[in-house]
């Protein structure tokens, strides 16, 4: 027995969606528009497909991506064979009608009444009328009297010149042509001198270091191993 899904939508967005544009592509897609459509974006859980195999509810989980829409795939559990209930009281089946393959369950969101708003009292204005007086600004000329020109040529900056500061030169000598200045110098070791050392050099095979001196390196502690 194949799996079956329920597909539920309830107005969900991916990360980064204009909910205008996902509800365009979704009426597209699904080829739903008007009520029904704004219905699907009310927060509540619409039923996409009640009962869905896995190729059904994978191509529609795609088609609701694609529109920046997310789209819940929930499992159907299986029927268990039981006893038979008891049946119900015969109701009146005038008050109940099936709805038509592919109708949502949920109901429409309920129409916001617009306020009313009177305008009895307005009026139109007539064409190239003003409909506020303009207020006549006056310009108020500046106080220029304690200005004076100047004579033609004269500096207005008034910079002080600043002194000339004569470099202090040290004693430079020029290099020869071609010469690198950038070459670093090497350290040198000091020459050593060994003719005021007495020593004289062992016969091959000879050990340097007392024997007693050398002690032997101590076991290593297996107190804690054991054989498996």
């Amino acid at each position: 027995m194949s799996e079956r899904y329920r597909l539920v939508f309830r107005g969900e967005l991916l990360e980064g969606q204009h909910k205008a544009v996902v509800k365009q592509r979704l009426g597209a897609a699904l080829k739903v528009e008007g009520e029904r459509l704004d219905a699907m974006f009310t927060g509540r859980a619409v039923t996409i497909r009640k009962d869905a195999d896995t190729d059904t509810a994978a191509r529609f989980q795609v088609a609701f991506k694609r529109a920046g829409a997310r789209l819940r795939v929930l499992p159907v559990a299986p029927e268990v064979e039981a006893e038979p209930a008891p049946a119900p009281p015969a109701a009146d089946d005038s008050a109940f009608k099936l709805a038509p393959p592919g109708a949502l369950m949920a109901e429409p969101a309920l129409p916001v009444r617009q306020p009313e708003v009177h305008v009895a009292h307005l009026t139109l204005a007539s064409p190239g009328a003003l409909l506020g007086v303009p207020r006549k600004v006056e310009a108020v000329a500046p106080d220029v009297s304690h200005f004076t020109i100047a004579a033609p040529g004269v500096s207005l900056g008034g910079a002080t010149p600043l002194p000339v500061i004569e470099p202090d030169v040290p004693s430079w000598d020029v290099a020869e042509l071609g010469v690198d200045l950038g070459q670093l110098t090497p350290l040198i070791e000091p020459p050593f001198e060994l003719d005021g050392i007495e020593f004289e050099l062992a016969p091959p095979g000879t050990l340097l270091v007392d024997a007693d001196d050398t002690t032997p390196p101590r076991p290593p502690d297996t107190s804690h191993l054991h054989l498996a």
